[in-house]
């Protein structure tokens, strides 16, 4: 096993859309963990769809020519 001593510095881009006043490290066996959560703009939002034309969850078919 090689082991290194001394300063060592990482550099990495982060996105900006992060609540920084919450970062948390953490360093254990050798590995240094960041959390840092998103802000809220930048989750991932649902949105419902509303549909015509289902039936039960099954989509209506027609033939071409026939009307409703």
């Amino acid at each position: 096993m090689i082991m290194l001593y001394g300063a060592f510095s990482r550099y990495i881009t982060l996105p900006s859309a992060l609540k920084t006043e919450k970062a948390e490290a953490s360093f254990e066996d050798g590995v240094l963990t960041l959390t840092i959560p998103r802000a809220e703009e930048a989750k991932p939002k649902t949105i419902k769809v509303k549909t015509k034309g289902v039936i039960e969850g099954k989509k209506e078919t027609r033939k071409k020519g026939e009307k409703k």
